[in-house]
């Protein structure tokens, strides 16, 4: 009998939002007969491109390569997000599987565009200016003419409005079809919702609890799609999420430090010209790279003088070897810097320093240990009854996924919750 597995990944969602859930035909089949952990310590930054890459390959960011939810360019304010796969270093998931000669398939999970190892792919892309289309931007990504033609056309205008709830029927009802239509070994399927409204009106609220009670409908149309492709019963499914969010009050425009300290110089028209520092955020978090390592202590000098201030939102400095040793996180940056948990860090080098948030608002990126945690709920032949971890980790997700069908990942860093499992 053949195995299937489909992977849920509800953005933002927490334990808290399981109280929501309890009573929803699905949630109570997960929450009772199923396997859950509770709290999952997701990767640093807490962002969710390089955590969605970490959940599929069990590895940190340092190892994959996804460091940020987009690459650092100096003075570019408005960089292409880590859409494609080829910045991926290590195989992921979708690479064992297809090596295994399994059916794969993926709707809107982050870094999967061009995905040589996903057969039915609708990567989290879409039209890149006024003159670009839905159907141009998606086989860009690697959608097939048969899948675009057949799964997508029939939501394309739901999708192409990108309002929160509506685009997450659309891409719920493109996986139900793939399901029903090509029956995959492996699916994965992001939903942004939750992250979304958390991001607009703060961690918990009315507006977010809308979303999240919606996430029941969402998983009971998976369940009736397996149901009408026969494979229900020897399917094994996964609800997770990437991290967590907290609030805050003010927004920094952390590059203006450098500014004021010469190290980033501007013409009249506020364009950089030079620069020996720059600061990428990463929401809670920056990478600052240098144009040369002459420049590190200056600049090392720099940021403890400010985070020692107390008031000026930075609330951790760490070197390249410290964020490395700590989180697993490693790149071209020379520094890492956490906020206070209250400021967000804008890459912005323009007066002035601070700016308050507009209403309550919600974001990420922070230490993980902060704020509420992340979930892992399985249900299915695969899974123990009954069985609940408080804690677990993200790069734990890809190697029980491997273990449950039979494959290998040589190069991730994480293990498989054997406890979760009844698989041997």
């Amino acid at each position: 009998m053949e195995k299937h597995l489909v992977i849920v990944s509800f953005d933002a969602m927490v334990c808290e939002d399981l109280d929501l859930l309890r009573d929803g035909p699905v949630f109570s089949k997960f929450l009772n007969e199923g396997a859950r952990v509770n709290r999952i310590r997701t990767i640093y930054p807490s962002l969710t491109y390089p955590a969605h890459t970490s959940m599929l390959t069990g590895a940190r960011c340092g190892k994959h390569g996804i460091v940020n939810n987009e690459p650092s360019e100096t003075g570019n304010l408005k960089c292409d997000w880590y859409w494609f796969h080829d910045k991926v270093r290590i195989p992921d998931i979708h690479d064992a599987a297809k090596k295994a000669d399994l059916r794969t398939a993926s709707v809107f999970w982050p870094v999967t565009g061009a995905h040589g190892s996903i057969d039915y792919l609708i990567a989290e892309y879409w039209a890149q200016g006024p003159e670009d289309t839905l159907e141009k931007a998606y086989k860009r990504a690697g959608t097939s003419d048969e899948v675009y033609d057949e799964i997508v056309k029939p939501v394309e205008k739901i999708m192409a409005s990108w309002e929160p709830a509506s685009s997450d029927d659309g891409k719920t009802e493109m996986a139900c079809s793939i399901i029903r239509r090509y029956k995959p070994h492996i699916l994965t399927l992001h939903l942004g919702q939750i992250d979304s409204f958390r991001h607009k009106n703060g961690v918990f609220n009315g507006k977010v609890a809308e979303g999240v009670m919606r996430s029941e409908r969402y998983m009971q149309m998976i369940f009736d799609a397996c149901r009408d492709a026969g494979i229900l019963e020897n399917t094994d499914f996964v609800i997770c999420s990437d991290h967590g969010q907290i609030n805050y009050s003010r927004r920094m425009n952390l590059n203006l430090l450098f500014v004021r300290e010469g190290l980033i110089k501007t013409d009249e028209q506020g364009n950089i010209t030079e620069w020996k520092a720059w600061a990428k955020s990463a929401n809670f978090c920056a990478q600052v790279y240098l144009s040369d390592q002459a420049f590190s202590d200056r600049v090392h000098c720099i940021l403890k003088k400010a985070c020692e201030a107390g008031d000026l939102g930075i609330g951790r400095v760490m070197t390249a070897q410290e964020a490395r040793t700590r989180y697993g996180l490693y790149g071209d940056f020379s520094f890492v810097l956490e906020s206070d948990e209250s400021t967000l860090f804008s890459s912005k080098w323009t007066e002035p320093l601070f700016s308050p948030a507009e209403s309550v608002r919600a974001s990420h990126g922070h230490d993980p240990a902060v704020g509420p945690q992340p979930v892992f709920l399985g249900y299915g032949p695969s899974f123990r009854s009954g069985v609940v971890l408080s804690e677990g980790e993200i790069i734990d997700e890809a190697p029980t996924y491997a273990r449950i069908l039979g494959l290998e990942l040589p190069d991730a860093e994480g293990a498989p919750m054997s406890a979760l499992l009844n698989i041997s």
